[in-house]
């Protein structure tokens, strides 16, 4: 009987046992994880990555380039006649428009008529050449004189050397007299005045017309131009003089043609109402397509050193410092400051802090920026 007592004692006891581990069993338990190792560590000033981390694969590293190609700036231009290339005409003389022998956008050339004028003053600048000539005539006819009757021992030295005095005043008057005609460009008509195209070239303005009394002669009746040749006229700002080089060449795209080539010529100072310096690019023009007026943008190229080159996306700033992130061994970083120069569209160059061929973060540098 006590045996029997014993067996259902320990059975019950079993029994209870495996109902606890049941229901602990059916409990839900906490698991408690070890923290991951960090994804960068410090070891002085080096950063290194932990492979499989979660920076592991997301950082691009590339060897660093030389740049060879020149510095480009944009600048705005425009087309422009070439100097000494376009002139105003205006009437030597006082007078009266008889007639008009051009009209705007007419090509003219070198010595064409291009108006006539009636005038008074030409009037009397014949009269005086026609007088200084009669005046001359006499004078020589009466020093031929002198000279035969000191010859024949019937005349003083001195009548001769009067009439000598006379013959050189009478040649200066006919001489300046001749001057003055020419200096008028008369082409012999002694009742009017031509006005002479000086040059080749296309007739931009007229600002006069038939029966128009010219009593100003500082005011211009007509404007040529010779754009055979023309100028690209390139501003430079003021804050780019520190960029300009011994080695500079313009290039300027217009429709149906191209304009480059060295800088022709730029100007010695800068323009007080805009700040700016112009540069000149000579452009022929022979099919005249270029028209003086014409806007584009121009690319000033400046010859440069060879120079490190990195993407912007390479670049970190720091407490007011540009930084970048160097590889020093297969997922080892260093923090490099450098000096930056110009900016070579999606690109910078490096002045300093860098050299050709070493291994730079160029995409997700930004990730360690905050290590």
């Amino acid at each position: 009987m006590r045996v029997s007592r014993n067996f259902v004692i320990i059975g019950t006891s079993l029994l209870v046992f495996i109902i606890f581990l049941g229901l602990w069993a059916l409990m839900p338990h906490r698991v408690i994880e070890s923290s991951p190792p960090p994804a960068v560590t410090h070891d002085g000033e080096l950063l290194r990555i932990r492979a499989g981390g979660p920076l592991d694969g997301r950082l691009t590293v590339e060897p660093i380039g030389t740049a060879l190609t020149p510095h480009q700036v944009a600048l705005p231009a425009q087309i422009i006649a070439a100097p000494g290339q376009t002139i105003d005409i205006h009437s030597p003389v006082v007078g009266r428009v008889a007639s008009l022998h051009v009209q705007t956008g007419q090509h003219v050339q070198a010595g064409d008529s291009l108006a006539t004028l009636y005038s008074g003053d030409l009037a009397q600048a014949w009269s005086d050449s026609r007088k200084a000539q009669s005046a001359l005539t006499l004078a020589r006819n009466a020093y031929r004189r002198a000279v035969g009757v000191l010859a024949a021992g019937g005349n003083a030295v001195k009548d001769m050397q009067s009439a000598q005095n006379d013959l050189k005043q009478a040649e200066a008057e006919a001489h300046r007299a001749q001057q003055r005609l020419q200096a008028l460009g008369t082409n012999g008509d002694e009742g009017s005045q031509p006005l002479i195209a000086p040059f080749s070239g296309v007739v931009t303005a007229i600002s006069t017309g038939v029966g128009q009394n010219v009593t100003d002669m500082t005011a211009a009746l007509m404007t040529i131009s010779n754009i055979d040749t023309v100028w690209v006229q390139a501003s430079l700002p003021e804050s780019l003089l520190p960029m300009l080089g011994t080695t500079m060449t313009l290039e300027a795209p217009f429709p149906g043609q191209t304009c480059s080539g060295p800088v022709t010529a730029q100007d010695p100072a800068f323009r007080t109402d805009t700040r700016r310096m112009n540069l000149y690019l000579r452009c022929n023009n022979p099919q005249e397509r270029l028209h003086p007026g014409q806007f584009t943008t121009a690319t000033l190229n400046i010859t440069q050193k060879a120079q490190p080159l990195l993407p912007k996306t390479a670049l970190l700033m720091d407490n007011d410092q540009i930084s970048v992130f160097i590889e020093v061994a297969p997922k080892t970083y260093r923090r490099r400051y450098v000096t930056i120069s110009y900016e070579e569209g999606d690109s910078v160059r490096i002045l300093s802090g860098l050299t050709t061929g070493e291994r730079v973060i160029t995409h997700g540098a930004v990730l360690l920026n905050d290590y």
